[in-house]
Order: structure tokens, then C-alpha cells, then sequence
């Protein structure tokens, strides 16, 4: 199910706009800043404008990588990944309700962005490239935008590579096929 967000890929028509983003993660802030948000080695980045297109509400990257298992001391695949590099919402709309569900769970715009990542990423694997996982090393600040959204804390045995950017956050993984 594709949404109906104004989500493009990021290129550097809009490094203007870029420069107003303020998310309050000053290395998110500085990721889109930044020539990393246009290298392909690095991923690729999609940003969320507003309908006017004079905004960045948010943006994510995504990048490749793997989930390894540790089993008799030995680091064995265990299978392939996308990996959410960065997903920011500029600070102006955390915590926007959009709605509510049956259960009374609270959806917000980042839930909403989630989403169309997640939707994005599903489609790279049903047309694409195959693999198993999405994974991310969260924030303190969105960890609870990942439990709602079904990431699980990687497991004791499991493991995936890290930036030095990433040392503070929290590791954490999506299994596509367990939905």
C-alpha cells in the first residue's frame, strides 16, 4: 500500500531547503546538511515535503546490510538487510497526532513516514533484491516510535554493523517474513 505523502528522492535541488531542517538530533541535522545525503555508497535519501514543496517535514536513508548470528563462537549470516541509516522528523511536527486506532494506539506523522519507508522498502524486496530484515540502531527519542511499529531489541546473539554514530543508540530489527 503506497501512500499519498509528498515522499521524493532527495537531490541537491534541495540542499536549500535542507539547510532549514531542524529535527533536534544534530547529527540527523547534519546528515541531510551534508554531502553524505546524496552518496549512493552511503544509501539513499527520501524526504518528506510539505504540499507545498517549500519544506522538509522529515527524511529517511536506507542502505544495505546483513544480520549475523553468533553460533559456537562463529559469526554466521543469518540474512540480508536493509538498514534504516537515518529517519528524522523536523522537531515543528514530533508528536503530531494523525489519528487513532480501534485500540486507542496513538498514530503520528512519524508513524505515517514510518510507514512509507517501510512500504518503500517492501517493495525494493518484492521487485528487486532479496532479504530478511530491516534494521536500525535507534535513538532514546524514537525508540518507542520503532516498538509501535513492531522492531524488535536485536537479540542476544544476533548483530549487524554499526557507525561510530550509531554507538548511543539502540539496535534493532524488523523480520519481514514474521508480519
Amino acid at each position: 500500500m503506497k501512500s499519498n505523502l509528498n515522499v521524493v528522492e532527495y537531490d541537491a535541488s534541495f540542499e536549500k531547503l535542507a539547510s532549514f531542517f531542524k529535527s533536534g538530533n544534530q547529527y540527523l541535522d547534519s546528515f541531510l546538511k551534508s554531502s553524505m545525503a546524496l552518496d549512493r555508497n552511503t544509501g539513499k535519501t527520501f524526504i518528506f515535503l510539505t504540499d507545498e514543496n517549500d519544506a522538509i517535514i522529515g527524511y529517511y536513508n536506507i542502505g544495505t546490510g546483513d544480520v549475523e548470528y553468533y553460533e559456537d563462537g562463529v559469526r554466521k549470516k543469518m540474512g540480508g538487510s536493509i538498514h534504516i541509516n537515518c529517519f528524522a522528523l523536523d522537531e515543528k511536527y514530533h508528536g503530531l497526532l494523525q489519528a487513532k486506532t480501534d485500540d486507542d494506539e496513538v498514530i503520528n506523522l512519524s508513524d505515517i513516514l514510518l510507514m512509507d519507508c517501510i512500504d518503500r522498502i517492501r517493495e525494493l524486496r518484492s521487485r528487486y533484491v532479496g532479504f530478511a530484515f530491516i534494521t536500525l540502531n535507534s535513538t532514546k527519542e524514537g525508540y518507542s516510535l520503532y516498538r509501535r511499529n513492531d522492531f524488535e531489541d536485536i537479540e542476544e546473539d544476533m548483530s549487524f554493523s554499526s557507525e561510530d554514530s550509531e554507538n548511543k543508540c539502540m539496535p534493532m530489527y524488523y523480520p519481514i517474513d514474521l508480519q
